[in-house]
């Protein structure tokens, strides 16, 4: 769906339910979750509408929601704009759109707390927020000192706080994609209501078939790797918080045929790259660029590495690899540490440490034994649970509760 004349502005729009993956500053795999969820639900028979703003326009966003059929709508708000702007829009939005259920990816970025406080105030939707992303923790941030002794306020605090709330009483669900780091934060810190709250974890589109030992030679070849590389892969943004440095520097201490692939774009890469350089591994670290559809990347993984340094809500990328059946290194942050077991499906490093890294990367090189048997009891969890399907039916009872539940 697009609009393309005044009377196609504003015809009004009758639907089941509306998604928006709100605030977006990128393409990431919160807003592929989301994608994925709308056409799980499509493909059920539900009418959706997947409403989009401007940061992704530019992106893989809308090709791959086209290529999910996905009817879509552009909305004119983003962070940028004013607060006036952004509650214009959202009101001529909930004005013409009418569906029984919105679902929401809950953003913190500036202005989108109108968002779903207009929508509870002005349509008698009930609202669905999935939270995928937090601010960190406020006790692992450093307090100034007044004096040089006086604990300072924590006045920066006051603005979160203030979004946070309005999230938690304006939803009539929110939905956490991990268990242990946000539920408790979430009641702690914003008064989040507990009988609100539920654990969906993340789903990915899980391969229909394991690949083969001929096609995993096949991807490896496509992608200029020689035959007896042990190739480790990165998939993701090349940012700061993702912790690339780490798995690059990682490779000094690892044996020559080890090599990494980096799937990817981002702010460090020029950097990067010139580090790479700089501790001779270029012919080692290969950077591939961004890639779209990052399976066959998996596929040539013997192993996948997430370095991420920051809270992860969810970490996506370490499913979609044990999907493809590659063994995982991640650090053990946030909610990554709750995706698979130490020691079974991967390995957990401490954030910030190349040489645990290097250690575990070795360890798994040196046993095929162990490396193949992670690599299988991988693709089995993945399957059984962080299916979409799965996903797609947990959603679709909070969704029954909240409509047999009546108006709040």
């Amino acid at each position: 769906m697009s609009e393309t004349s005044a009377a196609t502005r504003r015809a009004p729009i009758e639907c089941d339910i509306v998604y928006f993956p709100l605030g977006a500053a990128a393409f990431g795999g919160a807003e592929r979750s989301i994608l994925e969820l709308a056409s799980a639900q499509q493909s059920a028979g539900k009418r959706v509408l997947v409403c989009y703003e401007p940061a992704l326009e530019a992106t893989d966003f809308l090709s791959q929601a086209q290529a999910m059929h996905l009817p879509l709508l552009k909305v004119d708000w983003a962070p940028e704009r004013t607060p006036l702007q952004v509650a214009r829009t959202a009101w001529r939005l909930f004005s013409r759109v009418r569906a029984p259920l919105v679902h929401f990816n809950i953003s913190w970025r500036p202005s989108m707390w109108l968002i779903p406080l207009l929508a509870r105030s002005f349509t008698r939707a009930r609202l669905v927020g999935t939270m995928r992303a937090m601010p960190e923790p406020y006790d692992r941030i450093p307090r100034g000192r007044v004096l040089g002794f006086i604990p300072s306020p924590r006045l920066w605090m006051l603005p979160d706080m203030l979004v946070g709330r309005v999230w938690a009483h304006a939803l009539h669900a929110t939905v956490s994609v991990n268990r242990d780091d946000y539920p408790p934060r979430l009641k702690r810190e914003f008064a989040f209501p507990a009988n609100r709250l539920s654990v969906i974890y993340n789903g990915v589109r899980i391969p229909a078939q394991v690949p083969s030992d001929a096609q995993r030679q096949e991807a490896r070849h496509a992608l200029g790797c020689s035959e007896g590389d042990f190739i480790v892969t990165y998939v993701g943004r090349v940012s700061p918080e993702k912790g690339l440095r780490y798995a690059i520097d990682a490779l000094s201490a690892c044996p020559a045929r080890v090599h990494l692939l980096v799937a990817g774009e981002g702010d460090e890469l020029a950097e990067l790259k010139a580090h790479a350089n700089a501790l001779g591994l270029g012919e080692r670290v290969r950077f591939l660029g961004y890639v779209a559809q990052p399976f066959d990347v998996f596929t040539a993984a013997h192993v996948t590495v997430v370095p991420s340094l920051w809270n992860e809500a969810f970490g996506r990328v370490v499913v979609e690899a044990m999907a493809c059946r590659s063994a995982v290194v991640a650090t053990a942050v946030g909610g990554m540490r709750e995706l698979f077991e130490h020691g079974r499906e991967g390995l957990f490093v401490p954030k910030e440490d190349a040489m645990a890294i290097a250690a575990a990367l070795n360890q798994l090189e040196a046993d095929p034994a162990k490396l193949n048997a992670m690599q299988h009891a991988g693709r089995q969890l993945a399957e059984q649970r962080y299916a979409t399907s799965r996903v797609a039916a947990e959603n679709t009872a909070l969704y029954a509760r909240l409509l047999g539940a009546g108006h709040a």
